[in-house]
């Protein structure tokens, strides 16, 4: 141990987003002397540039269109402003939650620096800050440096914006073009379109939202069109050029296989077709850290590197293909366990439920109806000959579509939707795939039941409660 005792500690995690804090925290919490860093803001991409920024300017561009459409005493004459006042208050939000994190830290027992840390060997870190450098050594490490936005692999790539730029906009383009068609792309789409941004979504893919159920991304592509977006499927950015005479950007954008590039215009490009890991600059060569085959942070089913003593959770791992804050908590708190107390077992990922914050809201948990019909002799527990094309017969799709009080009061008439997908001879739920603006709300307890097997048996048995869009499970 180094002559400085107060360089010494039991663990110390290199990122404060979800996944850094949670094992920071636990594990001072079970008696370890504790140091967390970040080269940033405390809470990572989902306190900062994410979840909760991203949720908070969804509710003011919901509170802003409904006050246009349904309250004929509301002064829209002031619908400019919506933007700043969304954005201010967003900013505040971010600003008291890292006031908490920062008192849950010292309340833990948690060592805050801030500053640049990579490794320089077993259980040696290098921490470069504003003052110079400081070496420091820890029992266990732990890597939670989380993910960022992918740039567009194109030339003109530097002529674009992400989302994380967003948060920082005291005022909005006239006009955007956003290349992707996941989660990050839809959500943004509808939020900046209801501010009143002339959006177009460019994906490469023949939908959007790809790995969600088809019925959902048919009803996300619909709900774009009436934001006013323009969605353009089958189409790849090429190259991205400065636009003089309106100073703005150029797209040019291959579509569907097209040899004669399209041109669009817009004020803005912004790049949202993915994230990569946060590797540079953490030494991970130093310490014998490997990569997997994806570019992220090779681990175990404990999350341990190939480096003695060294972790890794969240999203700069390899440890789980969903980068969602819960998943990177959990795996957090159970590292902390693993290391300084006695051991959690971690939660079940094969039920993750999934939400996606335009308007309508979406969300899902289980498996798809195409993941459903392909794995059927696998969940059937047949044998190898059994007839696949007969089997997929065994499942049951229930689909109910409704207009809620809300889009009633609103007078859009926009539906809503429950669609259940089911094992036609047990009844078991498989999947459940919503779309109303309460549906992010009812996945999150339907999860559970989707978990412990419920059957559609026992929604249908069950008194709902009136008037609400959850009732319109026990009706299916």
């Amino acid at each position: 141990m180094p002559a400085n005792p107060a360089h010494a500690f039991d663990l110390i995690v290199i990122g404060a987003g979800s996944a850094g804090l949670a094992a920071a925290r636990r594990s001072a919490q079970l008696g370890a002397r504790t140091l967390l860093i970040d080269r940033a803001q405390v809470g990572g991409t989902c306190v900062n540039r994410g979840c909760v920024p991203k949720k908070l300017l969804g509710y003011g561009a919901a509170w802003s269109q409904t006050m246009a459409r349904c309250l004929r005493a509301a002064d829209t004459s002031r619908t400019s402003d919506a933007w700043a006042d969304a954005i201010a208050r967003t900013r505040a939000e971010v600003a008291r939650l890292h006031e908490a994190h920062f008192a849950q830290l010292a309340d833990a027992g948690v060592q805050w620096l801030s500053g640049m840390a990579s490794l320089r060997g077993r259980g040696i870190v290098r921490l470069q800050t504003e003052s110079g450098k400081t070496t420091l050594r820890a029992r266990q490490i732990v890597l939670a440096a989380g993910a960022r936005p992918m740039a567009l692999p194109v030339p003109g790539a530097e002529l674009s914006c992400t989302s994380d730029d967003v948060f920082g906009w005291d005022a909005l383009p006239a006009s955007l073009i956003i290349a992707g068609g996941g989660v990050i792309a839809v959500e943004m789409a509808s939020t900046l379109a209801r501010f009143g941004v002339r959006v177009t979504v460019l994906t490469r893919d023949a939908r959007v939202l790809p790995e969600f159920d088809v019925t959902l991304s048919e009803a996300a592509a619909q709900s774009l069109a009436r934001c006013g977006v323009d969605v353009i499927l089958n189409a790849d950015v090429v190259r991205i050029e400065h636009d003089a005479v309106n100073d703005g950007v150029a797209v040019y954008a291959s579509i569907d296989g097209s040899d004669v590039p399209r041109v669009l215009r817009a004020q803005r490009v912004m790049s949202a077709i993915g994230r990569a890991p946060n590797l540079a600059g953490l030494g991970l060569d130093a310490a014998g850290v490997t990569l997997d085959a994806h570019g992220r942070i090779a681990v175990d089913r404990h999350f341990r590197t190939r480096a003695r003593g060294v972790h890794a959770v969240g999203d700069v791992c390899g440890g789980s293909p969903l980068q969602l804050t819960p998943v990177a908590a959990a795996q957090g708190r159970y590292v902390a366990e693993r290391l300084f107390g006695k051991g959690i077992k971690l939660p079940d990922m094969n039920t993750v439920p999934m939400a996606v914050f335009c308007d309508p809201a979406i969300a899902s948990v289980g498996l798809t109806e195409a993941d459903a019909r392909a794995r059927w002799p696998e969940l059937g527990k047949r044998g190898p000959d059994t007839d696949k094309r007969a089997l997929a017969d065994r499942i049951d799709v229930v689909v109910r579509r409704f207009v809620s009080l809300e889009q009633r009061f609103a007078g859009s008439g926009m539906e809503s939707l429950i669609k259940l997908v089911c094992n036609a001879r047990s009844g078991r739920v498989l999947g459940a795939h919503i779309v109303d603006n309460a549906a992010p709300e009812i996945i999150q307890a339907l999860a559970v039941a989707v978990r412990m097997g419920v059957r559609l048996k026992h929604l249908q048995s069950t008194v709902g409660l009136h008037p609400t869009v959850a009732e319109e499970l026990l009706s299916m």
